[in-house]
């Protein structure tokens, strides 16, 4: 054990639990889109309305649940009991998701809401793990070391995401290849969470009364939503998950008919590149972190994504493609990195006034605009294809398609990017007030313990 009283086996052991959320849910956000409009030729329109009606669902149960983790106390922690009964769900989930009913394009409608709807509400619990990083890690430093190893398995898990359905799905519009993924994915992401939820889930002993505090569930939010820091931290995490999922959504489409790549592989390549750039970076991003600071640091990578998105405007083959998102992964790694960083500042400083530690309901938030930012996502492609005339696919789009096709992996996520350096400016965690803040809550912890002891 390490002076903070973890391995480094726990340590890697916990970025598991990364590793299987981001291969999971990048699987899903990536090909549950072309899979039902290109194999089973779901209306665009029905896809939207069954992404909607979902949303409705998400604005009550990501926060619920993550309040519900706030004030459980078990045995096993607050949160590894919520891990452990998500597991098992998104599991079959993943498979069964495949092999929908495609007789009347209205079951087919019902059976993908019904599995948006448990897929979420399973999901939600698996996501916990990302509640229990800032409660665990505290210092500067081992929350740079165990962040990096978090994105450099999500990063791998996102690879995963879109690497392993290129050795599966040979066309977009046969349906078997997806089942083939699914089974593959949900045996790859099982093993991952067992190693996760072994080794890698702890839950310290200082926050055992934590689940003792005085909001009630609307109470917690509308306190959440006058934290400045958490409101814009909210917005910029909705906008990068914006970016994801119009990326992931609409590059396989892209490369099809923008860049006439016909190989499911190389589709996958694409986005998988840009991955392998952005974990290689991460490296420097911590280094940059621990120098400038988060605020600054994320900064610098927002910039050097935007300038070098440009260039998907014009390219038209493979090759050129293939080298613009090399320089992509550069900035796109530091995005990665500091996205799931700056909302520990966040939680120390709400854990500084309210004396507890409300990861639960911060997480269930975020959470919540991560699925609203899939809407948004899918409400921009049916709008595209919509004004382009691509309702229904086609094999051979119009001029105007493709134009709508270049739009979406350059325009909508330059303008998201944007709104996020605006709200980065006014995000209130410089470098020297979280170092302020750091040493304020070791005197807070050290505290807590005291209280545990008196209670044994």
């Amino acid at each position: 054990m390490n002076e903070q009283g973890f391995s480094k086996w726990q340590k890697w052991s916990f970025g598991m639990g990364s590793f299987a959320q981001w291969f999971v849910m990048s699987a899903f956000n990536t090909w549950v889109f072309t899979f039902y409009f290109s194999a089973v030729k779901l209306n665009v329109n029905l896809i939207m309305l069954a992404y909607i009606t979902w949303t409705i669902w998400n604005a009550i149960n990501d926060p619920l649940l993550g309040y519900i983790s706030d004030r459980t106390r078990t045995r096993w922690g607050r949160r590894k009991p919520f891990i452990i009964l998500g597991t098992i769900p998104v599991l079959i989930i993943e498979i069964i998701l495949w092999i929908p009913p495609t007789g009347n394009p209205i079951y087919t409608f019902i059976y993908l809401l019904i599995m948006l709807i448990c897929y979420d509400t399973f999901y939600t619990m698996i996501t916990f793990f990302d509640a229990l990083f800032p409660e665990l890690y505290v210092s500067v430093e081992e929350r740079a070391e165990v962040n990096t190893i978090k994105q450099i398995l999500a990063t791998v898990g996102l690879l995963f995401a879109y690497l392993i359905p290129g050795i599966f799905i040979g066309d977009l519009t046969v349906k078997e290849g997806y089942l083939i993924n699914g089974l593959v994915t949900s045996i790859i992401v099982g093993i991952s969470l067992f190693i996760a939820i072994y080794w890698g889930v702890r839950e310290k002993e200082e926050f055992k009364f934590d689940h003792q505090h005085e909001f009630n569930f609307f109470e917690g939010l509308k306190y959440a939503f006058k934290n400045r820091g958490f409101v814009l931290y909210t917005i910029m995490f909705f906008l990068y998950e914006y970016i994801l999922l119009v990326l992931g959504t609409t590059v396989p489409l892209y490369a099809t008919h923008v860049l006439h790549v016909s190989n499911t592989f190389q589709i996958s390549l694409l986005l998988g590149v840009m991955f392998v750039v952005g974990v290689l970076t991460v490296p420097i991003w911590r280094k940059l972190d621990v120098k400038m600071g988060s605020k600054r640091a994320y900064g610098v990578s927002l910039v050097a994504y935007l300038l070098t998105t440009v260039p998907l405007l014009v390219v038209a083959d493979f090759q050129s493609a293939i080298i613009t998102v090399v320089f992509m992964g550069f900035g796109f790694g530091g995005m990665l990195y500091f996205i799931y960083l700056i909302i520990a500042d966040v939680i120390d400083e709400d854990e500084l006034r309210t004396g507890v530690r409300r990861e639960g309901t911060f997480f269930g938030v975020t959470n919540f605009f991560m699925r609203l930012a899939m809407i948004l996502s899918i409400i921009t492609v049916g709008m595209v294809f919509n004004t382009t005339g691509w309702e229904e696919y086609v094999p051979n789009p119009n001029v105007n398609v493709i134009l709508g096709l270049k739009l979406l992996v350059f325009l909508f996520p330059a303008l998201a990017i944007v709104v996020t350096m605006i709200c980065l400016y006014f995000y209130p965690f410089p470098k020297e007030k979280v170092e302020q803040m750091k040493k304020q809550l070791e005197e807070l912890h050290a505290k807590k313990r005291e209280r545990i002891l008196s209670n044994q």
